[in-house]
C-alpha cells in the first residue's frame, strides 16, 4: 500500500520522526492499521547510542512510543475521516498498560499493529482506546494500552491567515 501521498500534509510531525516507513494496511471496517519500520533508517537517537557489552545499539523505548502516535494519526486520518487539514488534532491522554517483552534489533524489520477497541463520541471529542503490538519476526517486542483524544478546532488555512 505505502504511505499514502497525502499523510505529510495530514500529520502531525515531520516526516523524519514518523519512524514508520510503510504502510502495510489501513482496514478502516476493523479500526486496524499495520505499518512497517526499517530499523536501520530511525536516525540520530539510534546513531547516539554507545554500544556496551549486553547493551547493544537497539530501537529505544522513545522511538516506538513515538510510532504509537504516527499509528494513531494514521488511523485518526484514514480510518476515522479526522483530517490535520480540517482543524482535527489529537493527543495521547494515558499509557494504560505498556510492555517492553524484548530488545528491538537494529536490522529487521518492526511491524507495528494498531487495533482500536473503542472508539465514541463526546461534546466535539472523538477518544480513542488503542491496543498495539509490535514484533520482528515472531517475537513481540512491545505491547501497549493506550487512549488519545481527537479535538477539533480552526482548519489550518483559517488560523494561519493574516
Amino acid at each position: 500500500m505505502g504511505i499514502p501521498d497525502d499523510f505529510a500534509a495530514e500529520c502531525l510531525y515531520a516526516e523524519d520522526q514518523w519512524y514508520v516507513h510503510d504502510v502495510l494496511e489501513v482496514d478502516a471496517e476493523n479500526n486496524r492499521v499495520v505499518t512497517e519500520t526499517d530499523t536501520t533508517r530511525l536516525g540520530a537517537i539510534v546513531d547516539a547510542q554507545k554500544a556496551w557489552a549486553g547493551h547493544p545499539k537497539h530501537v529505544p523505548g522513545m522511538v516506538m512510543i513515538q510510532i504509537t502516535g504516527t499509528l494513531g494519526n494514521l488511523h485518526a486520518v484514514y480510518a476515522l475521516g479526522l483530517r490535520m487539514s480540517e482543524g482535527w488534532v489529537g493527543f495521547g491522554t494515558n499509557i494504560h498498560q505498556a510492555r517492553f517483552k524484548n530488545i528491538g534489533r537494529i536490522g529487521p524489520p518492526l511491524r507495528s499493529t494498531l487495533h482500536a477497541t473503542r472508539i465514541r463520541k463526546l461534546e466535539g471529542t472523538v477518544f480513542g482506546t488503542y491496543e498495539f503490538e509490535f514484533r520482528q519476526g515472531d517475537s513481540v517486542i512491545y505491547e501497549s494500552k493506550q487512549t488519545a483524544a481527537w479535538t477539533r478546532s480552526e482548519p489550518a488555512e483559517a488560523a494561519r491567515a493574516p
